[in-house]
């Protein structure tokens, strides 16, 4: 193990012991002292390592392209000079061989969404948020939060409530394993937009029951802000996972975009809990479906809100889909998910030492700056989310 590995492992010993002291519900591990131990509703005992992913940081790219807009016409430009600023993914040829024609007019559709519906204010406000991304968050972030007026929501609220909300991962859907559609596309993100994997070999890649396949990756910014993806795939062999299908109806716009929210005041950042995100939400008229991670101690906390279907997907999938499973033609119109989440803030001194372990100064008033306690994802909770993602309004 290298010496910079070594600070980043004895950084989560300390992070580790300093939460269970504190936490009833947290236990640590017996043998991996980087690690906590939680007890899920099923009586599973789950493990969640602390250890931070190693990152040096790099430019918020998107600034340039967002960070001046004025009005909706301004931000459909910055879109479209973003999407050319580096490779995406139907630049490949290859990777887009799957898609069907459907999934470009599907982005118009979003597209002219924007021109029509988005008032000159939003459109500032929206850019702003897009402006502390990198260009292919911010490509991403844009398409799925003109889907509909509720998928941007929270942005709304915490505006009205004082909260800061983050960009917390994005979901790429790829094609089949058998293609290695989402190694591709992992291949494009580290070579031409600086993603990595975390140094931690369990999560390289998760592989649930049901035939969807994620490979994570970690993206640092020089603002502070982390940038998670989880590119999916469809196991081999596996007809019935909708992965696949989804990336042929949709392309590579993001399954579900996943933002958190916290505070800030004179004690440090504290995350909104879920259960308040959903309830104000709520309020608002925007439905949430069943959330998990509460046996977490705030450390993940994760829920989906009730999806808006696409109703034309062209028939002749449907009718393909159909062959191959009743069920298929339905889930396939849920495009596009926003997800909430909750990730439990580290104290300020704690903080100070990951930002300085990453080379970045770290200012506790500073909105961009956010260092949660756990930065991956629980195996159960993925699955329990990714069930709820083929659900139906």
């Amino acid at each position: 193990m290298s010496r910079e590995n070594r600070q980043f492992e004895a950084f989560a010993y300390s992070l580790a012991s300093d939460i269970t002291a504190c936490e009833p519900a947290l236990a640590a591990h017996p043998e991996l002292p980087q690690k906590v131990l939680a007890t899920r509703p099923d009586t599973q005992t789950v493990s969640m390592d602390l250890t931070p992913v190693k990152l040096l940081s790099q430019a918020a790219s998107a600034q340039r392209y967002f960070g001046q807009v004025e009005n909706r016409v301004d931000l459909l430009a910055a879109y479209t000079h973003a999407c050319s600023a580096l490779p995406l993914e139907w630049d490949d040829q290859d990777a887009m061989q799957p898609v069907d024609p459907f999934a470009m007019e599907f982005r118009d559709r979003l597209l002219l969404r924007a021109e029509t519906e988005l008032q000159d204010t939003e459109a500032r406000n929206l850019s702003q948020w897009l402006s502390k991304l990198d260009i292919y968050a911010a490509v991403k972030a844009f398409e799925a939060l003109v889907n509909n007026p509720h998928d941007r929501a929270l942005l709304r609220v915490a505006a009205e409530q004082g909260w800061t909300v983050h960009l917390d991962h994005l979901a790429i859907r790829c094609g089949s394993e058998d293609q290695d559609a989402a190694k591709r596309i992992v291949q494009l993100l580290i070579q031409h937009h600086g993603y990595i994997p975390a140094q931690i070999k369990s999560e390289a890649c998760y592989r649930f029951d049901d035939g969807w396949d994620a490979y994570p990756l970690y993206k640092l910014l020089d603002n502070g802000r982390m940038i998670r993806l989880f590119v999916d795939e469809s196991s081999k062999r596996n007809k019935l996972q909708i992965i696949q299908h989804w990336n042929r109806v949709y392309g590579f716009t993001a399954h579900h975009l996943a933002m958190r929210a916290f505070t800030v005041d004179n004690r440090g950042k504290h995350a909104v809990p879920l259960v308040t995100v959903m309830d104000r939400l709520n309020s608002t008229g925007v439905e949430t479906m069943t959330p998990t991670g509460g046996y977490t101690s705030g450390l993940l906390e994760q829920v989906f809100t009730k999806p808006t279907l696409t109703p034309d997907v062209p028939q002749a999938i449907q009718s393909e889909l159909a062959q191959i499973s009743p069920e298929l033609p339905r889930q396939v119109e849920n495009g596009k998910l926003i997800e909430l989440v909750s990730r439990r803030e580290m104290p300020s001194d704690a903080a100070e030492q990951l930002f300085d372990l990453c080379h970045l100064d770290y200012q506790s008033d500073n909105p961009d700056h956010s260092a949660p306690y756990y930065h991956y994802f629980l195996p159960a909770q993925a699955a329990h989310v990714i069930h709820t993602s083929v659900q139906t309004a």
